[in-house]
């Protein structure tokens, strides 16, 4: 007898006596297991990608702690090691090692020793090694007679000055006050009473100012020509544009020009002159010399004058 259709079995499953195609296969028994439903991806392992993600963002975690602590333990060092320094160095400048005990001072003639301390702060010591070269330097340099300095710390407790002072020319009289002033007719310092240095007087004609940057080489020539006159006498060096260089020469009450064209061979002429008027014993007689261009002009003291050519 032919069964179709299904029958039951045991544990509640059914059991198929048919071929998928709906016939039926006698003698043979087909078991089909129901299929299973799978779960959804997105159920077993949240949003696609979160694996690596979560991964990824905990590395990034690691990475930012790991470098903080290590700029912290840096930080700490660095702030370790400075307070120690600054510990050691205001052990060493408040000790009395390095305590400033010997001072000299070099070069200097017009400033004391007392000067040089008060412009330099130094007058009441100090230590060596809180002490900035650079700082002293400054502050003597600014002084109106030093030339240049230089400051040396010998350690533990030594500091040398040397200074380069300047040296004065001449007197200048600069709205209505008497400076002392180099050989370029720069202004260096009031004159006083406690510093007094007999100078001639410099004086410098509109138009002629020019002129006063050669008056170092012009006072020098001159006095290596060996002229018959006593240098240190001269009361008045004027520049003029149109007279050149003038000297007054007191113990002659003589009055020297020389052309600044043609110098060199103004100044022959010039010298030849003096020593002839001075062999003749003639020179009492003259208030004025002048050579110029070719000519040397002698002008006696009763009104006479001379003009002496290619001397």
């Amino acid at each position: 007898m032919a069964v179709r259709g299904s029958v039951p079995q045991r544990n509640g499953r059914r059991v198929s006596l048919t071929r998928s195609g709906g016939a039926s296969v006698p003698g043979k028994n087909v078991r089909r297991e129901p299929k299973k439903v799978a779960a959804p991806k997105a159920a077993r392992s949240g949003l696609p990608g979160q694996g690596l993600f979560n991964r990824s963002r905990l590395e990034r975690v690691r990475s930012f702690f790991s470098t903080t602590l290590f700029l912290s333990i840096v930080v700490f060092f660095v702030a370790a090691v400075g307070v120690g320094l600054i510990y050691v160095y205001s052990s060493l400048t408040s000790g009395d090692y390095f305590a400033l005990k010997t001072l000299e001072i070099q070069g200097n003639s017009r400033l004391s020793s007392r000067e040089i301390l008060e412009t330099a702060d130094l007058a009441d010591g100090g230590n060596t090694l809180a002490l900035s070269i650079s700082v002293v330097e400054e502050s003597l340099s600014r002084h109106s007679w030093v030339e240049e300095v230089s400051v040396k710390r010998v350690l533990p407790g030594t500091l040398i000055i040397s200074v380069r002072e300047k040296t004065p020319a001449f007197w200048v009289l600069h709205e209505g006050t008497l400076y002392y002033a180099d050989d370029r007719g720069r202004l260096i310092a009031p004159v006083v009473a406690g510093k007094f240095a007999s100078l001639p007087t410099l004086e410098v004609e509109p138009g002629a100012e020019d002129t006063a940057a050669v008056l170092p080489d012009l006072v020098k020539s001159l006095q290596e020509s060996r002229l018959p006159l006593n240098m240190g006498n001269v009361s008045v060096v004027r520049l003029s544009a149109a007279r050149g260089l003038e000297l007054y020469v007191d113990d002659t009450h003589l009055k020297i020009s020389i052309g600044l064209e043609e110098w060199t061979s103004n100044l022959r002429r010039l010298g030849r002159t003096l020593a002839d008027l001075a062999r003749r014993n003639e020179l009492k007689d003259v208030r004025e010399i002048r050579a110029q261009g070719a000519n040397v002009w002698v002008e006696r003291r009763t009104g006479f004058t001379d003009v002496l050519r290619a001397v």
